[in-house]
């Protein structure tokens, strides 16, 4: 009985070991099963696109086939041309996270100024984010010239994500900038006029009050005049931070200098992601006038019409502008920054740029557009410059940061080539 009990007891113990491993494996088989079809529901959910938000912008773009998207970027047409503009994308998915999606746009062909117009190339690599503000680049792309598609594919890591053509500069960004630097003893902002939907056309002054103005010389700066060109949004960040820093440079400056900037001279186009147009879907860059001898007409459309009237109301109060300098971006096609003026205007100011940030100068005029307005009409020593969405002579690609100094080096390249007329006018 003693050995009855034993065997009993031994074999009770063990088989309630095997129950208990079983129950174990049958648990972690369930959480498996569980993790499995978490999964697989998670490759298998559709990728939802959406663009309804501030600088957002996709025609057409839908899951073709599991974690292939196709479709095309919006078509703008200018309202008084045949130009056709097309390059701005800028768009979110949701569902993503792990899958390595492809993304195949077609429908590539513009028109500029009458002509054909392809903006996308070989070296096009559109960026991505998790937060729409740390931007990174895909690298696998692929360009079909004879096709003019575009494809990309990237691995995501998060559910959601944001996809633009380069790093976007909203209006919520431009706006959140000037209530940044709202305040500073150094700045004073006034509203030249409103577009057509009611937003401000801000005109920022940057200078040290406490030198007369008389004894400076006056530089005005713009920007954001064509939507998708977004880098010019960043450049004049940098630009108006250094500005009013406590640098030591950024004092001189100040002192030297009447700073005028516009940050955005189109708010209504980058609200909506158009590319290139405003609200009313024309190029402000071909609304300045063709005739300059015309000193009495203005723009039609709004944001150049108020711009204009200002630059005229200074000069009748007795003020000049030294040098006026508009901000442009030349796409992703390009591969060195330009400084485009018109007559061989600022030839000798590129040498100073060239000091903190590499360009290229190449006279150039460009009918009806700031530059040409304000070196015919107000004889204005004036340049463009058209920074790449890209890199610099095929090394790495240009990151936001490279923007803002960018800005910096404008700032103390002016400050140089101001410095040096200065003493060369004393000299003569």
């Amino acid at each position: 009985m003693k050995n009855r009990l034993c065997i009993t007891h031994r074999f009770d113990g063990m088989a309630l070991r095997v129950l208990f491993y079983i129950t174990i494996i049958v648990a972690l088989s369930g959480v498996a099963c569980k993790s499995a079809k978490n999964s697989h529901a998670a490759r298998s959910s559709p990728i939802v696109v959406s663009s309804d938000f501030d600088s957002g912008s996709i025609d057409t773009l839908w899951e073709s086939r599991p974690n292939f998207l196709t479709g095309w970027p919006k078509h703008w047409k200018q309202k008084s041309s045949s130009d056709d503009q097309y390059y701005w994308f800028y768009f979110k998915l949701n569902n993503v996270v792990n899958k390595n999606i492809t993304i195949k746009l077609d429908s590539l062909a513009g028109i500029y100024r009458g002509g054909p117009h392809l903006i996308y190339t070989k070296g096009t690599q559109p960026v991505y984010s998790y937060n729409q503000k740390n931007w990174e680049r895909i690298n696998d792309v692929r360009y079909d010239s004879k096709l003019h598609s575009l494809s990309f594919r990237n691995l995501f890591k998060q559910d959601s994500v944001w996809i633009a053509y380069a790093h976007p500069f909203s209006y919520g960004q431009g706006l959140a900038l000037i209530d940044s630097i709202a305040g500073n003893q150094f700045l004073t902002i006034e509203t030249l006029g409103t577009t057509l939907q009611g937003r401000n056309i801000n005109l920022l002054t940057v200078t040290d009050t406490t030198v007369p103005d008389a004894e400076k010389k006056v530089v005005f700066i713009t920007t954001l005049q064509h939507a998708g060109e977004y880098c010019g949004g960043y450049v004049v960040s940098g630009l108006l931070n250094f500005l009013l820093s406590d640098n030591n440079n950024a004092a001189l400056a100040r002192k030297t200098t009447v700073y005028k900037i516009i940050p955005m001279m189109n708010p209504d186009g980058i609200f909506h992601g158009i590319t290139r147009f405003n609200g009313n879907y024309e190029d402000l860059n071909q609304e300045w006038d063709d005739d300059f001898t015309d000193t009495l007409h203005l723009p039609v459309e709004p944001e150049a019409a108020c711009v204009k009237k200002w630059i005229r109301d200074w000069r009748s109060s007795g003020r000049n502008i030294d040098i006026g300098l508009d901000i442009h971006s030349q796409g992703q096609q390009g591969s060195m920054n330009l400084l485009h003026t018109p007559k061989g205007m600022l030839a000798d100011f590129t040498p100073h740029l060239n000091t903190y940030w590499p360009v290229k100068y190449i006279p150039v005029e460009f009918s009806g557009s700031l530059n040409d307005c304000l070196a015919k009409e107000f004889h204005i020593s004036s340049g463009t410059f058209e920074i790449p969405q890209s890199g610099i002579n095929n090394e790495a690609y240009l990151t936001i940061d490279d923007y803002y100094n960018y800005g910096k080096g404008i700032a103390l390249g002016i400050t140089d080539y101001l410095t040096k007329l200065s003493k060369k006018s004393l000299a003569e």
